[in-house]
């Protein structure tokens, strides 16, 4: 008879295999949605307008992403906006050996991963409040000249201790965009992308802004979005070996999902809730006339009389 226990047990991996089930429809339902702050979407946080925009301009726009992390060659601006996976140290050292050679590398987002690459130059987000008012404080803006101030909603400033450093907006006079010269290269920090998104460009201000900052570039060459950072890979790895057997494809992420079930099943099913407590009839030891009693008994009731006897 099925206890009470394993019913309770049996019912909750049932609601986990349909929570799970229910979570891969949802996953699958938004597969073909681009992420944010990508050139494939359209959405108001996407990127897909200053792409057009700037190839309208004349700009070499690119946003192929390599199927191994590596600046493209004839690079002269790198976006990366938003950043959504973390820049690993070898990508790191990628990313500061094109610069020093003459790239420029905007880096902008008010999110986690944008606050730890600041972290790589020397600069911690600070929180500001909600800010819409900036006002130039370098002299970038002013190639192209800006008719009118960006309107981008900063949430923090870029606080840091060391000063060899340029800042181009601030909002209540703490710097929100920074440039940092780095060899032959720079590097411009923002803590907010909202002007480089397709809701953003049309605000006044922010188109001036955003093509100042790219036509800051000491060297002439394409404008490279970073797809990579946004978990855009050229191709997906090639299946070798059990383990990326496992990893990448449906049938086998199905098998580790089952395991996992089978694991927390047998993790509950033998799970103690409390220290043993002995059976009634074991509670108290039993006397040696109990034992002789009970073996003669055994003897009475299997006949055995004429043996002992003889």
């Amino acid at each position: 008879m099925v206890g009470a226990r394993d019913r309770w047990l049996a019912a909750g991996l049932i609601l986990l295999l349909i929570l799970l089930t229910v979570a891969a429809a949802a996953q699958q339902s938004q597969a073909d949605k681009p992420p944010a702050y990508t050139v494939a979407s359209t959405d108001p946080e996407g990127a897909r307008a200053l792409l057009l925009w700037l190839s309208t301009l004349g700009y070499r726009a690119d946003a192929q992403p390599p199927s191994v992390f590596r600046v493209p060659d004839g690079v002269a601006v790198a976006l990366l906006l938003e950043p959504s996976q973390g820049v690993s140290p070898a990508e790191w050292e990628i990313l500061d050996s094109w610069v020093e050679n003459g790239g420029t590398l905007i880096l902008a987002g008010s999110g986690f991963t944008s606050s730890t690459a600041f972290v790589h130059y020397g600069f911690r987000p600070a929180s500001l409040g909600e800010s819409e008012t900036l006002s130039a404080q370098g002299p970038l803006l002013r190639s192209p000249a800006a008719t009118e101030l960006p309107v981008a909603p900063a949430r923090a400033y870029l606080s840091s201790s060391q000063a060899d450093y340029l800042p181009i907006l601030a909002a209540e006079d703490r710097p929100v965009v920074v440039l940092l010269k780095s060899g032959k290269g720079q590097v411009l920090l923002s803590s907010t992308a909202y002007p480089f998104t397709n809701a953003g460009l049309k605000q006044a201000g922010n188109a001036s802004l955003v093509l100042s900052l790219i036509s800051s570039a000491p060297a002439a060459g394409t404008v490279w979005f970073d797809e990579w950072h946004h978990g855009i890979r050229a191709s997906q790895p090639s299946i070798v070996g059990p383990g990326n057997w496992l990893r990448y494809t449906p049938s086998g992420r199905s098998v580790v999902y089952t395991v996992a079930i089978l694991f927390i099943a047998l993790a509950l099913r033998g799970q103690r809730f409390g220290r043993p407590e002995p059976l009634p009839d074991l509670a108290s030891r039993r006397g040696p006339l109990d034992h002789i009693t009970a073996i003669a008994n055994l003897s009475r009731r299997a006949r055995h009389r004429q043996a002992v006897l003889e």
